[in-house]
């Protein structure tokens, strides 16, 4: 080994030590006496960005002690800062025990469960921050958002009064009411909260696509093609508008037209479902059986709970004469549209 191979090895010895010294991996956690340098330098670490090594320091801390709620509510925000949603969760529950009244507690808590998808979880916490802090504009819009990504529409309704009088110009909070308004099948209303968005920031990205969905949801084509069609003026790499540009053109029977669209769609994006639908039943009536196959594949890989894929694809293993293919995906269609009215009956109480 060269003398210069000897040296860089030395040094590269040398910062993992320092490296190792400034971590709590090697540190003594088995006593009070400790619990003073383990938070310290877990503070230091957090401080400089590096979380997961901080919360290493805090979980050896609370081995010790896990009644400092200081010490939750810190290993609680090393994970929620390193984006572990599900791990800050636990955590900030422990500081929020500890210390019922702790609004920071209580407000990250919510927060976690709404990086974690939670969104009901999300709610029942951010509510009851709000109600202690209710000119906290940016906390109830999270709660409001809890509420309509968990379906609870009503009682996002009554948060949209208080925001819309607190912050009467957002175009988020248009938008979002407009998402609530829709699911509740308010539709004109839902149309009319994104128009107030677009009068007040015409550049602001998806919202005459947004407009055009609702209006294709309803097979309004020429109203939704029109939005569509401001959207691609507005953004030529919105692979949506395209898509779904493609797929109003289907619906009309032209796939000579459609085609381009839903290729110009994957182009942008290979990962929307509807047209790679598409393009399997564009496939499927010309008898590209093989490429009809592939592109049904795609969608229900996108969304395997969906049962129109499914369907679509058992009629072209049957047209291509592959019948236990087809009969395989026939009892997956059974299956899907039994478990979608199982659930409906339970929503309804029957």
């Amino acid at each position: 080994m060269t003398r210069l191979a000897i040296l860089v090895l030395q040094v590269v010895a040398a910062v993992s030590a320092q490296s190792s010294a400034n971590t709590c991996a090697n540190r003594p956690a088995s006593g009070p006496e400790h619990i003073n340098d383990l938070a310290k330098t877990g503070l230091a670490l957090s401080r400089s960005g590096k979380y997961d090594a901080a919360a290493e320091c805090y979980r050896k801390v609370l081995a010790i002690d896990p009644k400092i709620p200081e010490i939750q509510l810190n290993l609680g925000l090393a994970e929620f800062k390193a984006g572990h949603f599900r791990e800050a969760v636990a955590p900030f529950q422990a500081a929020v025990s500890l210390d019922p009244k702790n609004f920071q507690a209580r407000s990250l808590l919510g927060m976690a469960y709404f990086g974690a998808a939670m969104y009901s979880e999300a709610a029942d916490q951010l509510e009851t921050a709000v109600a202690d802090q209710p000119d906290n504009t940016q906390l109830r819009f999270n709660l409001t958002q809890s509420l309509v990504f968990s379906r609870q529409y009503e009682r996002a309704l009554k948060q949209f009064d208080v925001l819309r009088r607190q912050d009467p110009d957002s175009v988020a909070i248009h938008v979002l009411l407009a998402e609530a308004l829709d699911a509740l099948a308010r539709t004109d209303e839902a149309i009319a909260e994104l128009q107030a968005a677009l009068d007040k920031s015409p550049a602001e990205p998806n919202l005459h696509f947004g407009i055009g969905y609702i209006y294709w949801a309803q097979h309004k084509d020429d109203e939704a093609e029109r939005e569509f069609q401001l959207e691609t003026k507005r953004d030529p790499l919105n692979a949506q508008a395209w898509a779904w540009l493609g797929d109003v053109q289907l619906r009309r029977n032209d796939a000579a037209k459609a085609l381009p669209l839903i290729q110009k769609a994957l182009a942008l994006n290979p990962n929307l479902r509807i047209a790679h639908l598409d393009m399997g039943i564009i496939s499927a009536e010309r008898k590209q059986y093989a490429h009809a196959i592939a592109e049904l594949k795609n969608a229900i890989r996108l969304a395997p709970d969906r049962p129109d894929a499914h369907y679509r694809l058992a009629r072209v293993y049957r047209d291509a004469g592959k019948t236990a293919e087809a009969s395989a995906e026939l009892a997956i269609v059974k299956q899907l549209r039994d478990k979608k009215e199982d659930t409906l009956l339970q929503v309804s109480g029957h």
